[in-house]
């Protein structure tokens, strides 16, 4: 700014100058002053002009950065939102597809199947009991089992009006008598009770000591025992080892009992 000031200055002073030598006279020798200091002054005038235009150019220059910075922070939140929009659509996506999953499951189970939700679960019993939306209103009663399309949960015990409690698989206390693919031998499956309250281990006991089970051998339900019905995917042989009176096997659940929102509850062994 004090340059543009300065410029003006000069500016002013020449051109006062160069009125003043007009009006002084005529004659040659003022003719020639005048051009003697024109000639003068011309380098400055020209350098003035320089500056000025290089001020003008810079000042451009600033305007058009300032728009580039506005331009990228616009740019920068529309990236932002379209982000969020694009894992919105996704996690839609998921949700779709486990829905039509579990459609897909239920039409074309032999069981009949009532949908549930998870509503509750406590934190001192994560690995043991969850409670589900339907009730006794809805036709569930004690004993029910519970799964999803990809396979056992547990089962009903105490019953209300319109919710239940599920005691689920991890749990020592739900046993289910099991098969092993491949294999004539059976056991039973359950949870085992960790001191530090961890993720339980899931095991298929009471099994012959030969039984010499290999990592990924499919468990199921045998349905001995009336409760849960044959056939449902328990999960598979992780590790077999023998202990003092029995063989056992650690095994990995069919279904992730620790982040499920949706279950199925049979209501009947066939449609």
């Amino acid at each position: 700014m004090k340059q543009r000031m300065h410029i003006a200055a000069v500016v002013a002073f020449v051109i006062l100058v160069t009125v003043t030598f007009i009006v002084l006279g005529q004659g040659h020798t003022t003719q020639r002053l005048q051009s003697a200091f024109l000639g003068m002054i011309s380098p400055f005038l020209k350098q003035g002009s320089s500056l000025d235009r290089k001020y003008t150019e810079m000042r451009e220059g600033l305007k058009s950065l300032k728009r580039l910075e506005e331009d990228n922070k616009r740019l920068t939140i529309a990236n932002k939102d379209l982000s969020a929009t694009n894992q919105t659509l996704r996690d839609m996506e998921a949700e779709n597809n486990k829905l039509r999953n579990a459609l897909g499951y239920r039409e074309r189970s032999v069981f009949k199947l009532m949908p549930a939700r998870i509503i509750a679960r406590d934190a001192d019993t994560w690995y043991q009991t969850v409670k589900i939306d339907r009730g006794m209103a809805e036709g569930v009663r004690k004993d029910m089992p519970v799964l999803t399309e990809e396979g056992l949960v547990g089962k009903t015990t105490v019953v209300s009006d319109h919710a239940a409690t599920v005691i689920l698989i991890a749990d020592e206390n739900c046993g289910v008598a099991a098969n092993i693919e491949g294999s004539n031998h059976k056991g039973i499956v359950r949870g085992e009770r960790l001191p530090n309250r961890g993720i339980p281990a899931i095991g298929l006991g009471l099994l012959s000591k030969d039984a010499n089970l290999t990592s990924g051998q499919k468990v199921y339900s045998s349905g001995v025992g009336g409760v849960f019905p044959s056939g449902v995917l328990i999960g598979a042989v992780k590790e077999f080892q023998v202990r003092q009176l029995e063989g056992y096997a650690t095994l990995v659940p069919a279904v992730d009992l620790t982040t499920i929102d949706d279950v199925f509850v049979v209501i009947s062994g066939s449609k």
